[in-house]
């Protein structure tokens, strides 16, 4: 038996070499994985790095207001927020060109600054205060993900134009009465000065003393103005934000680039199996009536499994050239390899044992993979028959091996990811030497049959 396999395992590898044509073939089916994940990892490096070619429409229909000999023009203010943030290219339209832009998907997002903008902002002293409505208007038809990007910098620009409103406002309030704080105390220091001058007056044989009293009231004098710019300060930030965000992320990203590599990749590797299975032949060719099914299964699996390995070196090697932060490069290489096997011998038994039957089965787990193992979207988002299946699919535990092994391992949720993914190569070579003597005469009429329709190969 041992014998049989490693011809061959031996004729598969002459095989390669013999044909030139064969072998920049197989170059290239070693390629093409890493081609596929790079491609997606670059995309999505830093999708908010090159938006300074997306047009942005700002309408600004605002009319300044006059009051008590004072303009305001509130609108132009927002303007000058927009233009302040680099990361779009903001074009100028009226109304109704902006809206007829949006909604046939020329242009992505329009800020439409109304007529009324200022007026309604000075409401407030009117007793009689109006909201001021700044409108965002987009088209969710043109892109999934335009909108998300433009929304940011709608929500910023309308953020600091409320906080600038309700510092203005809240400061016309409370620096009155730190203004009457300050006076208090100034006649209070006034104060403190006649009792020194009296003292002066009565004692002038403690001239010296005096004199100490004296700096030492006039260094309260320069205390409390102290104090008192200082409350002024803290107000202006209290108003401008009561409340303060403090973030700390652990296993902090350097970019979404990173942030997607674990699925990126571990996707690419299966996709290297599929391409593997779908042009590779599982069986011993004219020869396969001289071997056992069992070592026709073990002997081919050797082709498919060094293939795979060249794939894992090439992938791992691309990443580092793309410039993807490892903590452990080590550790993300040996997972890399694990997870690339365990596809491979996981889809290669599907293939050898069901034919064209398992290749169908191997991409329809491919298809519940991309959204079923918590990758990129929360899998708590997904539909209930996702999350079910989860545990189940194995790129669920290569993405989180892959996850370690790049932000940071915690070696007891490590240990038991590849356990779990290591059960189902485990399980396939079992089933493999089970059910390969009974299932491959009818895998073998089976594939004829297909053959003879002159549809599939």
């Amino acid at each position: 038996m041992i014998k049989n396999i490693k011809e061959i395992i031996n004729k598969d590898l002459r095989a390669m070499f013999k044909n030139p044509v064969v072998t920049v073939v197989l170059i290239a089916l070693i390629i093409l994985p890493s081609l596929y994940s790079i491609v997606n990892i670059y995309s999505c490096w830093d999708p908010y790095e090159d938006t300074d070619n997306m047009e942005f429409i700002i309408v600004n229909n605002d009319n300044p207001v006059t009051v008590n000999g004072t303009t305001y023009d509130y609108g132009s203010k927002v303007v000058s927020s927009l233009q302040e943030n680099d990361k779009f290219n903001w074009i100028y339209k009226d109304e109704d060109e902006a809206r007829d832009l949006i909604k046939n998907g020329s242009n992505y997002a329009a800020i439409i600054i109304p007529a009324g903008f200022t007026e309604d902002i000075l409401s407030v002293q009117s007793g009689n205060p109006q909201q001021a409505t700044i409108q965002y208007i987009t088209n969710d038809k043109t892109s999934p993900v335009a909108p998300k990007i433009t929304s940011n910098a709608a929500n910023k620009v309308n953020n600091e134009i409320s906080d600038s409103i309700m510092e203005q406002y809240a400061m016309q309030n409370y620096q009155p009465v730190v203004a009457q704080q300050a006076a208090a105390a100034q006649m209070a220091q006034s104060s403190a000065a006649q009792s020194a001058n009296q003292t002066t007056a009565n004692a002038q044989a403690n001239a010296q003393m005096a004199n100490q009293t004296a700096s030492a009231q006039m260094a309260n004098q320069s205390t409390a103005a102290q104090a008192t710019n200082q409350s002024i300060s803290n107000a202006q930030s209290y108003f401008h934000s009561p409340t303060v965000l403090s973030n700390y992320s652990y296993y902090e990203a350097d970019n979404y680039g990173q942030q997607v590599t674990p699925f990126y990749t571990a996707l690419a590797l299966w996709v290297g199996c599929i391409i593997l299975i779908a042009l590779l032949s599982t069986t011993a060719g004219k020869d396969e009536e001289k071997y056992r099914p069992v070592e026709v299964y073990l002997g081919k699996l050797g082709l498919f499994a060094i293939m795979n390995i060249l794939q894992t070196v090439v992938m791992f090697i691309a990443l580092n050239l793309l410039g993807v932060t490892m903590v452990d490069p080590t550790m993300t290489f040996i997972s890399m390899f694990i997870i690339g096997l365990s596809f491979m011998i996981l889809t290669y038994t599907l293939v050898s044992l069901f034919g064209n039957v398992g290749k169908a089965i191997a991409i329809i787990i491919l298809v519940f993979q991309i959204s079923g193992t918590n990758g990129i979207y929360p899998i708590q988002i997904m539909a209930p028959a996702l999350q079910s299946l989860m545990p189940f699919l194995p790129m669920t535990y290569a993405i989180a091996m892959l996850k370690d092994a790049i932000f940071g391992i915690i070696w007891p949720s490590f240990i038991g990811n590849v356990t779990c993914l290591l059960i189902f190569p485990i399980a396939a070579i079992i089933l493999g030497f089970i059910a390969k003597e009974k299932l491959d005469k009818n895998c073998k009429y089976a594939n004829k049959k297909l053959e003879e329709s002159d549809i599939f190969q």
